[in-house]
């Protein structure tokens, strides 16, 4: 499996293995394409849709960047349906969707969008729900969902994330990605630095649930993650190697997820921070920022509260036992306080999932006091500190913290507490919950930054 690791991500396009986790891993990429000025190679990617239409997306800024060359290198061998959005602050939501699904008909024979974060969930899915393959141009190195097989959709004012499909290829031009605005640079950045809290929040669920967990999936995204921390530094020189080491580790933890066929390698509470912060921007109807560098201030709470377990007298918090004074009624008025209407519909679907019974709480309690070393171990010491996290983002020229987030000090405190009731997924704030000092740590930490 070692040769596993030495391969980029074009070289793992198709590959199909047998895992020591079990499980047989595919990557159903029929070809992955990174370079610099290579757009017209799309050609040999569509060949065999060549007697048929192509339906071509894009939005009025992707358009510009790339869209345009991809349309007239298109329009010389094949017959193009278009779509192209006027509205570059898109959302994926049912009217986004609903357009691009009314521009489909029985001609179309493979779909070419050109973009990046929103615009490829949105195909991505489409192509999942009609089986027509689709062929992604990517126009910024944002986000890790190239190559991924979820689509995180909004449907009626909640982020959710649905089961889709691989591309049939991908065409990352280096030439195009470096021009991208730096705060796209720095998304794609901070999508993959969130994996920190991801595998952490995924060996977690392994180590007191029993999760499925795969250990060499788990290496190649931390070989991603550590490819654009090393290549942080040259962001702000929009230097190709370091665009390059991004969209290959983005395209890589995309293929990770597909391989275990969760987002378990990709995404953890970071991830739920940022679905959070953006449900309550549609909400409010605020702008917020891009998936990416939320996921980046996401990553860096999450550190701080890794930070602070490590401090902790497991015996003592046990002793104290405020895990026994949990009520449905608080948990419930905290999603209520922060999501409003939109809260029943997060209630109904998480409340199955929390042990509200008093036996089911002790239990939680002592397991992961009994684990409680093994988690010290394998997961909390394992984790970069706040410090040297800024320190690297800083040098990347990201300089966010959560006060960018324009959120008033109680919204912000009620979006730690319960941005992981938007999943019925185990991660690092269960276990806060689980030990009754969830809300003091989330206190703790709503203080540092509000203070």
């Amino acid at each position: 499996m070692n040769e596993l690791l030495q391969k980029s991500p074009e070289e793992m396009a198709g590959l199909q293995f047998s895992c020591s986790c079990g499980k047989t891993h595919s990557i159903d990429i029929k070809g992955v394409r990174i370079g610099s000025n290579i757009l017209s190679d799309i050609r040999n990617y569509l060949k065999e849709f060549e007697k048929g239409t192509l339906l071509f997306i894009a939005d009025s800024n992707t358009y510009e960047a790339g869209g345009r060359e991809v349309e007239s290198i298109l329009s010389e061998d094949f017959k193009l349906e278009k779509v192209i959005f006027p509205n570059p602050h898109l959302h994926p939501d049912e009217e986004a969707l609903g357009q691009l699904q009314g521009a489909m008909n029985s001609n179309i024979k493979a779909i070419v969008v050109v973009g990046s974060g929103t615009l490829n969930d949105l195909v991505r899915y489409l192509s999942y729900e009609t089986k027509i393959p689709y062929v992604v141009v990517c126009t910024a190195p944002s986000m890790d969902g190239y190559a991924s097989m979820v689509s995180p959709l909004i449907t009626k004012g909640v982020k959710v994330t649905y089961d889709a499909v691989y591309p049939y290829s991908i065409i990352a031009d280096l030439s195009i990605m470096k021009e991208a605005p730096f705060h796209m640079l720095h998304a794609g950045l901070g999508d993959i630095v969130g994996k920190y809290s991801a595998l952490a929040d995924w060996k977690l669920a392994n180590i007191l649930h029993g999760e499925y967990y795969c250990e060499i999936t788990a290496q190649l995204v931390e070989k991603a993650v550590q490819q654009c921390v090393d290549s942080a530094s040259g962001i702000m020189a929009r230097s190709p190697e370091s665009i390059r080491s991004i969209i290959e580790g983005l395209i890589l933890s995309g293929m990770c997820i597909g391989m275990t066929g969760s987002s378990r390698p990709a995404s953890g509470e970071e991830h739920l921070l940022s679905h959070t912060w953006e449900m309550l921007g549609l909400i409010r109807k605020q702008e917020t920022h891009l998936h990416g560098n939320q996921v980046g201030i996401g990553t860096e709470i999450i550190l701080h509260i890794y930070q602070y377990l490590l401090t902790l007298d497991i015996d003592k918090v046990y002793a104290d036992g405020k895990f026994r004074s949990f009520t449905r009624e608080k948990w419930e008025q905290n999603i209520k306080s922060l999501f409003g209407n939109v809260a029943p519909q997060i209630i109904q679907k998480k409340a199955p999932f929390i042990n509200f019974t008093a036996a089911k709480r002790e239990k939680a309690a002592q397991h992961i006091v009994q684990k409680w070393d093994e988690l010290k171990t394998n997961v909390f010491l394992t984790m970069p500190s706040p410090i040297s996290y800024l320190k690297m983002m800083e040098e990347a020229g990201s300089k966010l913290t959560p006060l960018d987030l324009k959120l008033d000090r109680e919204s912000f405190r009620l979006s730690l507490l319960t941005a992981k009731e938007i999943r019925q997924r185990f991660g690092v704030m269960q276990i806060l919950e689980d030990l009754g000092i969830l809300e003091e740590t989330v206190e703790r930490i709503t203080d540092f930054y509000y203070s």
